[in-house]
Order: C-alpha cells, then sequence, then structure tokens
C-alpha cells in the first residue's frame, strides 16, 4: 500500500486520508462547500464534517469558513498544493506501471492556445482524433488557456503537454517547434486605416495608430511595425486582441484563422492587405526533468506528424519549409481574396 509521511509525529497516508485530501481540493477549486456539492455529491454539512477531520488528521487549520466566505489559511494553500502534487505523482506511478505493460490507460492532460479551434490546420485536433482512436481507453483533459497561463499549468504538474506562443522561456521548462502559424495586423470598421487604399495612406495612417500589445510577448522583438507606435493597451489573451480591434480604435496582430470570420463580415481587415503579416512559431513545451509517461510520449509523436501536415490553406507553416516562406510577404503568398465591406 503506498504511504506518504506528513511530518516527523504524523503516522503515514492511508486510503481515508487520501479521499480527505481528494474532498479539500475539490472545495477549494470550487471555492466554498456549497459548490463543492455538486462537484462531490454530498451534502455541505458532510463536506463540513470532512475537513474537519482533515485538520484534526493533519493538526492544522485549512480555511476560514463562514459569514465571510470561504478563504484557505497560509497553511491551507501549502496543504494544498502539496495536494496537487502528491496526486500527480500517484496518476504519474500508475500510468508507468501500465506504460511497462505496453498499456496506453490512464489520463492524458493537454492545455492548447485560447484560439486554436479557428485554425483548420493546428495540428492539435488531428493529434487528438487520431489519439482518440488508438488510446480509447485513456481520459482526457483539454484545457484551453494563455501562453502565461499554460506555462504556469506545466511548471505546476497540472498538465502533462502545452501547445502555443512562448517566447520568454522558463529555466524549467522543455520547448519544441511545432511549425508555424500565420498572424497578420489588423484593423476593424471605424479606423483611418480601415479606408487606407494606397501604401502611401497606409504609412501615413499606420504612424497615427494606436497599437494593441499582448502582453504575454515582447512586440518591439517579434513586430518590428510595432516600435515606436503609440499604444495604452494590452492583452493577456488574443480574444482581447480581437475586442480592443473591433471597438475602431486599435490596430493588433490576430492569427488569421481567428480574424477570418470579421474579415469575412466587412468588420476587419488585414493592414495594407497583408504586407505586414508575419509567421508565429508554435511550440510544445513540458516539464524539464520528468521522462513523459506512454500515454504522453504517444501524443507527443502525434502532433509532431500533425504539425508536418497541412491542408493548403496557407495558415500553417510545417517545420519543413523554408527561411523565406516564414516571413510570409505577400509576395511568397497566393493572393488573398479580398476584403468585403458588407453594409458599406
Amino acid at each position: 500500500m503506498y504511504t506518504y509521511n506528513i511530518g516527523m509525529s504524523s503516522p503515514s497516508l492511508s486510503k481515508a486520508d487520501l479521499h480527505l485530501l481528494h474532498v479539500f481540493c475539490a472545495v477549494v477549486e470550487a471555492r466554498g462547500f456549497s459548490a463543492a456539492q455538486i462537484t462531490l455529491n454530498v451534502s455541505a454539512s458532510t463536506i463540513s464534517r470532512q475537513i474537519s477531520d482533515l485538520e484534526t488528521r493533519l493538526g492544522m487549520r485549512l480555511c476560514q469558513r463562514g459569514r465571510k466566505g470561504f478563504r484557505l489559511t497560509d497553511k491551507g494553500e501549502i496543504v494544498y498544493a502539496a495536494s496537487h502534487k502528491l496526486f500527480a505523482a500517484l496518476d504519474q506511478f500508475g500510468e508507468t506501471v501500465d506504460g511497462t505493460r505496453g498499456k496506453l490507460v490512464g489520463r492524458l492532460s493537454v492545455a492548447a492556445i485560447d484560439n486554436w479551434v479557428f485554425n483548420n490546420e493546428a495540428p492539435i485536433m488531428g493529434a487528438l482524433g487520431e489519439f482518440v482512436r488508438i488510446a480509447p481507453d485513456v481520459a482526457i483533459d483539454v484545457h484551453s488557456l494563455a501562453p502565461d497561463d499554460i506555462e504556469m499549468a506545466v511548471q505546476d504538474g497540472q498538465i502533462a503537454i502545452g501547445v502555443g506562443v512562448f517566447h520568454k522561456h522558463k529555466p524549467g521548462l522543455i520547448y519544441e517547434s511545432l511549425g508555424f502559424e500565420r498572424i497578420g495586423l489588423y484593423c476593424a470598421r471605424g479606423h483611418p486605416l480601415f479606408t487606407a487604399e494606397t501604401p502611401e495612406d497606409v504609412e501615413t495612417r499606420l504612424k497615427q495608430s494606436n497599437f494593441c500589445k499582448r502582453a504575454y510577448l515582447n512586440e518591439d522583438l517579434v513586430a518590428p511595425v510595432s516600435r515606436g507606435l503609440r499604444s495604452n493597451a494590452s492583452a493577456h489573451q488574443i480574444e482581447g486582441v480581437a475586442m480592443l480591434v473591433l471597438t475602431g480604435e486599435y490596430i493588433g496582430y490576430l492569427p488569421e484563422s481567428f480574424a477570418d470570420i470579421w474579415v469575412r463580415e466587412g468588420r476587419m481587415r488585414s493592414v495594407g492587405d497583408g504586407m505586414h503579416d508575419l509567421a508565429s512559431e508554435i511550440k510544445l513545451v513540458r516539464k524539464r526533468g520528468e521522462e513523459p509517461n506512454l500515454v504522453t510520449k504517444t501524443f507527443i509523436q502525434l502532433i509532431r506528424e500533425a504539425g508536418k501536415q497541412g491542408s493548403g490553406d496557407h495558415s500553417w507553416m510545417s517545420l519543413g519549409s523554408s527561411d523565406k516562406e516564414h516571413t510570409w510577404h505577400r509576395q511568397t503568398l497566393p493572393k488573398k481574396p479580398a476584403n468585403t465591406t458588407k453594409g458599406a
């Protein structure tokens, strides 16, 4: 039986203790006893008793509850973080043992950038589909997060693999390039650039524009056109950039596949018809120093293979493409459909 010593004077964890820790984690994630009733399928009074039992067992107060609401104590924060690591280690142990028998069982936890579902060529969909076919007994957790949150979740062990745009590499993580996604500089109806037709008009109005920055990267390094532009807004997710662009007051970079719906509706257009398009490198990230189990290794191989493929709509470029193609200047691309101006 698996045992884990909490402290010098504390006995080893039993199966009942693990259950109480599971209840505690569920309460923390639900932010209170009442909300946790649905997750745990027990009454609030039962949950309260179980938390009290855990506090007695550990010899410490884990949370404050009452009229002021639910709040973790400092010790509760530590126990919550330790519980996450404990359950992750138990899952890893089970998956590793099953992996030695060549069985694809257990759990796959993956996080991807928040807008990727709009890109038909994004390799994660193909990889997930193939994974489900070859590993039907594996439970899958998929998270849609901002790049910074993906890195944090991988570091904390909450997810095994992350896929996204990562420019500020963290020392505790391993990054691997999967390919390149096409992104464009966009403006919306009402912005002076929306009606600019000549290169001279574009250049003049661009210098007067307010630029929305992506908070998770250094725009000066990855988007040279942004240097020197006024900017009083930033967004931590692509949806936030889109919201600000759609006000007609800002310009900003968006994945072409994500912006396409507004372009087709005549609400957005590419600044200079693609002259400022860039390649955004998409990477896989996992925790350094931890050997992936068979489930994770299998998915990594599938997403690598999927990243080498493409359907031909030029929103995704594999690693086999030339560096020249990665600039994605309009001269090297098939001509884009004309921007529609529905309702103009």
